[in-house]
């Protein structure tokens, strides 16, 4: 090979490699074009998604604070500003504290080291005064920042529920004084019509059967006067027997005279007569004698209405009623324990029951400040719990709105 055409090879080798060089410098210029769109689109994406956030975070219903370990505010958004009722300018760096008129400083500092000693979210209400001494409250519901060094919390403005609590709760209390109130009435119209039906229409009946008895002693044995007597005799003694059925529904004498123990026992005696397909166990503990009016009375009918349930809808061939006497370490803690239970066909405790029976109990329940639960389920029975305090709470108007 001659010199020339070495030199002409050499020549050709370069010529070929700046091809190739150029032709990857293009490639790679055209991937760099490529990833720069990519970046450029990501970067738009990024910089709408921060903007859609910062506006989130500026325009939120609810105030966002930065704060740090000693209190002090480090950032904030529009929300926050007003709920503080100052401008950023001058919140920032200023201690949480001190943004209020006044506040409960030590609750606060407590709230602060338990952000920053606990994981999670922690909350806090907290009652505030501004300087027309008109109060407030505000919710903190703060989370332990990454570096934890800071802390994002949370302010909202929830002193209108805390009215709407306290609303709710007066109607409640009114409403029990309300529904205490009805069954006194309720009782004493009981009371009354019961004495009526003694005195006016058991004194009609007592004429009737004296008149009859001088009929039948100024009659033939056999004759068809005699036998209208005897007939109305017989009516006279089923009536007699109905009208002190409806006494004893009505007011229970025994109630008044040896108390509720008697009375219970009695009230099962008549239910087994009535029912006796059914058995029905009393079980009774603790001093049960010595109880006031209200209470033997509520018991009393509320072990009416749990023996009605269960004749009505249970389906039961076994019933028990329990009840017992709990004396705490001090007065007010002595309660009344009442268990009404079958092994009838049960219910879904979930759904809505359309009976009045177990709403009435309910009410008397919720009356005299005591609680009642249910446990019931298909084919195994039912059993309901009762709670009465001894010493229930008299709601008067001065309880009904409280001053905070």
């Amino acid at each position: 090979m001659t010199q020339t055409e070495e030199q002409r090879r050499k020549d050709d080798d370069i010529k070929q490699s700046k091809t190739e060089l150029l032709s990857e410098l293009q490639i790679s210029h055209q991937e760099l074009e490529s990833q720069n769109r990519e970046l450029l689109e990501t970067q738009l994406l990024l910089n709408q998604s921060h903007k859609r956030y910062a506006d989130l975070y500026e325009y939120a219903p609810v105030g966002f604070l930065t704060l740090n370990k000693t209190g002090h505010i480090l950032s904030l958004n529009q929300a926050g500003e007003e709920l503080l009722r100052n401008d950023r300018e001058f919140l920032i760096g200023k201690s949480f504290t001190d943004c209020f008129f006044d506040i409960d400083h030590q609750a606060f500092i407590q709230y602060l080291q338990k952000i920053f000693t606990t994981s999670g979210k922690t909350a806090v209400d907290l009652k505030i005064k501004n300087a027309d001494e008109q109060f407030s409250y505000i919710r903190l519901e703060s989370t332990r920042m990454c570096d934890n060094d800071t802390c994002l919390m949370i302010m909202s403005d929830i002193s209108q529920l805390k009215k709407t609590i306290h609303l709710n709760h007066n109607l409640l209390h009114e409403n029990r004084r309300l529904m205490k109130e009805l069954f006194h009435i309720q009782e004493k119209e009981r009371r009354l019509i019961a004495r009526e039906l003694h005195d006016e229409l058991g004194q009609w009946l007592t004429g009737i059967r004296v008149e009859n008895e001088v009929i039948l002693n100024n009659t033939s044995s056999d004759s068809m006067i005699a036998i209208s007597a005897r007939a109305i005799n017989e009516c006279t003694h089923k009536m007699n027997k109905i009208i002190h059925e409806i006494l004893h529904q009505l007011r229970p004498v025994l109630l008044d005279t040896v108390g509720l123990v008697d009375a219970l026992s009695e009230l099962k005696r008549q239910w087994c007569a009535h029912h006796p397909q059914m058995i029905l166990e009393l079980k009774l503990n603790g001093e049960l004698d010595k109880l006031s009016e209200p209470i033997n009375i509520a018991i009393y009918r509320i072990v009416q209405e749990g023996l009605t349930n269960i004749y009505n809808h249970a389906e039961a061939t076994w019933a028990q009623i329990s009840l017992s006497r709990e004396n705490g370490i001090e007065a007010a803690d002595n309660c009344l324990l009442l268990t009404i239970e079958d092994n009838g066909k049960g219910y879904d405790i979930h759904q809505q029951f359309r009976g009045l029976g177990l709403l009435g109990m309910r009410e008397r329940v919720i009356a005299m400040s005591g609680t009642l639960s249910v446990r019931s389920a298909y084919n195994e029975g039912t059993e309901i719990n009762i709670k009465l305090p001894m010493e229930h709470s008299n709601y008067d108007e001065a309880n009904l709105y409280p001053i905070d």
